[in-house]
C-alpha cells in the first residue's frame, strides 16, 4: 500500500508542477505575443525550433538513461546509486558542453543563412550558455522520478520557470530597449540564469538526498556500458528525429510563402499555431504525463523482476482516455470562448476546434510511449518517431503551397495519427493487457458527447449566460467536465481493470 501511496503522491505533485508550469507557459507566450506581436512570435517560435534541437543533442538520452539505471539498482537492492549518477552527471555534462559550443560557434550561420534574420544570431549564442546546465538537470530529473522523490525535482522545476518569466518580463519592461532582438535576448538571457539556478538547487537536493544511499558499491565497471547502452541509441533517433522536425518547422513559413502569402502573414500564422493553439491543446496533458512519466520506473522495475505489469497498462490507458476525451469534447464545443479569453486572434478558435479531435490520440501516444520505454523498447519508439517526422517533413513539402495552414494542421493530425498507430502496435507485440473497448471508450465518448452538447444548447438558448473573459470560457468548460463526471458514475463506468480489482503489486492479471 505504501508504494501505491508514494505512486499516488509523486503523480499528484508532478501534476500540479506540470499544471503550474504549462499555466504559466501559455500564459507567458501570450505575454510575449503582445509584446513583440504575432510576426515576432513566429520568429521567436523558429528560434525555440532551434534550441529544440541544440536541446536533444545537449542531453542525448540522458534522463530516460538515469531513470532507468537507477531503477534498475534499486530493484536489484545494490550499492551503485551514488556511481550510477555519477556517470549519468559526467555524460550529461560532456554532452551539454559540446552542443553549447556547437550552438554558440554556428549561430551567425543559422542566424543568418537559415532563419534569414541577424536578429536572431545573438539570442541563439546566448542560448548555447544553457545547455551544461540543462543536460545534468534532465539526469538528475531522471535521479528523482527513479528513486520516488519527484517534489525535489519539482520545486527546481518551479524555481527556474518562475525566475524566467519574472526576469524575462523585467528585462521587457525596464531593461531593453525596443526591437525584437532584445526582446529575444530578454527572454534567453533570463532563461540562462534561470537553468543556471535551477540546476544548482537540484544539485543540492541530489548530494542531501543520495547519502542515504552509500554502501559498497559493487561490478561499477558495468554501470558505464548499460547507461551508454540506454542513452546512445535513443540519442542516435532523437538526433535524426528532432533534426527532422526542425527542419519541417523551418519549411512551415516557406512553404506558405510559396504558396502566395507574404512573409509577415505566414510568420503570422506559424507563431499562432505553435505558440498559443498548441499549448492550449496541450496544456490539459499536463495531468496525465506525470502519471506517464512515473510508470517507467515502476514498469522498469516490476519487468526486470518478472512481475506482471498488464494490469498498470490496462490502467493507465483508460485513465487516459477518461480524461483525454473529455478534453477533446470540451476542446471541441467551446473553442470560441476559449480563445476568445486567451487572444484576440480569431484564428485561434478555428485552429483549436481543427486540433481538438486528435487530442485522445496526442495524449495516449505519450503514455504508450511512456510504457515501451520501460519495457526496454526506447529504440522502437524512437525508429516510430524517426519516420513520423520523416514523413511529416515531406507533407509539410507539399501540402503546405497547395492547401496552406489547413494543410498544416492536417499534417499534424496525420501525423500523430500515425506515430500512435505503430506505438501502439509494438506494445500489444510486446506485452499482453485486457481492454474493454465499450467501457474505456464508447461509453466516456457518449458521455462527454451529450454533456458539451446539453451545455451549448443551454448557452444557445440564453440559459446560461454570456460572460466575457476567465469567466466565459471557465463556465462552459466547468459545467461539461460536472455533466461528464455524472454521466459516467450514472452510467456505471468502472475503471477497474477488466477481471476485477488488483489489489497487490502481484496482481495475477496479464
Amino acid at each position: 500500500m505504501k508504494k501505491v501511496q508514494r505512486f499516488v503522491m509523486n503523480a499528484l505533485i508532478l501534476t500540479g508542477t506540470s499544471l503550474l508550469m504549462n499555466g504559466v507557459g501559455v500564459w507567458f507566450n501570450l505575454y510575449i505575443a503582445k509584446k513583440i506581436g504575432s510576426q515576432g512570435m513566429g520568429v521567436f517560435q523558429l528560434i525555440m525550433s532551434v534550441y529544440g534541437l541544440a536541446v536533444t543533442f545537449a542531453t542525448s538520452g540522458i534522463n530516460l538513461a538515469s531513470t532507468r539505471l537507477v531503477a534498475e539498482e534499486l530493484g536489484k537492492n545494490s550499492g551503485n546509486i551514488r556511481p550510477a549518477m555519477a556517470r549519468c552527471l559526467g555524460y550529461g555534462c560532456f554532452f551539454g558542453a559540446a552542443a553549447g559550443a556547437v550552438l554558440f560557434y554556428s549561430a551567425p550561420w543559422i542566424g543568418l543563412a537559415v532563419l534569414g534574420s541577424g536578429a536572431t544570431v545573438r539570442p541563439l549564442r546566448v542560448m548555447a550558455l544553457s545547455m551544461p546546465f540543462l543536460s545534468m538537470s534532465c539526469a538528475l530529473g531522471g535521479y528523482f522520478n527513479a528513486v520516488g522523490r519527484v517534489a525535489k525535482s519539482a520545486a527546481a522545476s518551479v524555481l527556474e520557470q518562475f525566475l524566467k518569466v519574472t526576469l524575462s518580463m523585467a528585462a521587457l519592461t525596464l531593461l531593453m530597449p525596443p526591437g525584437l532582438e532584445y526582446a529575444c535576448l530578454a527572454i534567453t538571457g533570463s532563461g540562462v540564469v534561470a537553468e543556471g539556478i535551477s540546476w544548482l538547487a537540484a544539485f543540492l537536493f541530489y548530494r542531501a538526498d543520495s547519502r542515504r544511499y552509500r554502501r559498497p558499491a559493487s561490478q561499477g565497471r558495468r554501470l558505464l556500458a548499460r547507461m551508454l547502452g540506454i542513452a546512445l541509441p535513443v540519442a542516435a533517433s532523437s538526433y535524426l528525429r528532432t533534426g527532422l522536425t526542425t527542419v519541417k518547422n523551418l519549411l512551415v513559413p516557406i512553404r506558405l510563402q510559396a504558396g502566395g502569402l507574404s512573409a509577415g502573414a505566414s510568420l503570422s500564422m506559424f507563431g499562432t499555431v505553435h505558440g498559443l493553439a498548441l499549448p492550449v491543446i496541450l496544456f490539459p496533458a499536463a495531468f496525465l504525463n506525470s502519471f506517464s512519466n512515473l510508470s517507467i520506473p515502476e514498469i522498469a522495475r516490476r519487468h526486470s523482476q518478472g512481475q506482471p505489469i498488464g494490469h498498470l497498462m490496462e490502467r493507465l490507458i483508460s485513465f487516459n482516455l477518461l480524461c483525454s476525451l473529455g478534453v477533446c469534447g470540451v476542446l471541441f464545443s467551446f473553442p470560441r470562448q476559449i480563445a476568445a479569453f486567451l487572444s484576440p486572434n480569431p484564428d485561434l478558435a478555428v485552429y483549436i476546434r481543427l486540433l481538438a479531435p486528435v487530442v485522445p490520440v496526442m495524449y495516449l501516444d505519450t503514455a504508450v510511449d511512456c510504457m515501451l520505454k520501460g519495457l526496454d523498447e526506447q529504440v522502437a519508439v524512437m525508429r516510430y518517431n524517426v519516420l513520423d517526422a520523416a514523413g511529416s517533413m515531406l507533407c509539410v513539402y507539399c501540402l503546405l503551397p497547395v492547401w496552406g495552414i489547413k494543410g498544416y494542421l492536417l499534417v499534424i493530425v496525420c501525423s500523430e495519427v500515425f506515430n500512435f498507430s505503430l506505438s501502439l502496435s509494438r506494445l500489444a507485440s510486446v506485452s499482453r493487457f485486457p481492454f474493454d473497448l465499450y467501457e474505456k471508450l464508447l461509453k466516456p465518448l457518449c458521455c462527454i458527447g451529450i454533456s458539451a452538447l446539453s451545455v451549448k444548447l443551454l448557452l444557445r438558448a440564453g440559459v446560461l449566460p454570456s460572460l466575457p473573459g476567465l469567466a466565459g470560457a471557465a463556465l462552459p468548460v466547468l459545467l461539461s467536465a460536472a455533466g461528464y463526471l455524472a454521466l459516467l458514475r450514472l452510467s456505471g463506468y468502472s475503471g477497474r481493470p477488466v477481471g476485477g480489482p488488483c489489489a497487490k503489486d502481484t496482481c495475477p492479471h496479464p
